[in-house]
């Protein structure tokens, strides 16, 4: 199991790549080249490396895994919103209605996230039935990865004081999140099949 410590340690064991964030600064293909970045991460994760962020690697591969990091990122968010709408006709049932169901998508969207990155592919993100089964079966887990990721956070964002210092946490932050998430993925021993 991954450890808060580990998790501090991951994203700066190679300092340099904290510096791909800067890829932000391109726009569109940039963005896309970084979204696939944090799936390849997660795919090293899952594969055993988990002293160092990897290399950035080729940039137009990099470009069409974030494409459908995206298009996942934005089915998802989809559902979120049209709960939102159910708020204003359906009053108090509408809004409690629309938190359970962010709180369970927020839940499981980051296993999603992860079979992304596991399969490369777009239908096998969507199994909802399967990340349900790795969240629910594993909660106490998975509960204490949500603090832990959590605790990183508070930790980097404190080292951070000095504005100075946010471009190296906030991709830390991030850094940090794949790992645990994964972590605590590529540990289950019995994860239902796709």
């Amino acid at each position: 199991m991954a450890t808060i410590k580990s998790a501090l340690k991951y994203p700066f064991a190679k300092f340099g790549r904290l510096f791909y964030w800067l890829w932000i600064f391109l726009p569109v293909i940039g963005w896309l080249a970084l979204a696939g970045y944090g799936l390849r991460v997660i795919q090293a994760i899952l594969k055993g490396n988990v002293k160092e962020v990897p290399k950035f690697g080729p940039f137009w591969g990099n470009c069409r895994f974030g494409l459908y990091a995206v298009v996942v990122g934005l089915a998802i968010g989809c559902a979120t919103s049209v709960f939102a709408f159910l708020q204003m006709p359906m009053g108090i049932a509408g809004s409690v209605i629309y938190y359970a169901v962010t709180i369970y998508i927020g839940l499981i969207s980051p296993i999603m996230i992860i079979q992304l990155a596991e399969t490369e592919s777009i239908s096998k993100a969507f199994d909802v039935v399967r990340a349900h089964k790795i969240v629910f079966k594993n909660f106490r887990k998975y509960i204490i990865v949500l603090l832990q990721q959590f605790v990183v956070s508070l930790v980097l964002l404190l080292a951070s004081i000095p504005i100075i210092t946010l471009v190296f946490t906030l991709p830390a932050m991030n850094y940090s999140k794949q790992y645990l998430y994964a972590r605590f993925y590529a540990d289950l021993k019995n994860k239902p099949k796709y």
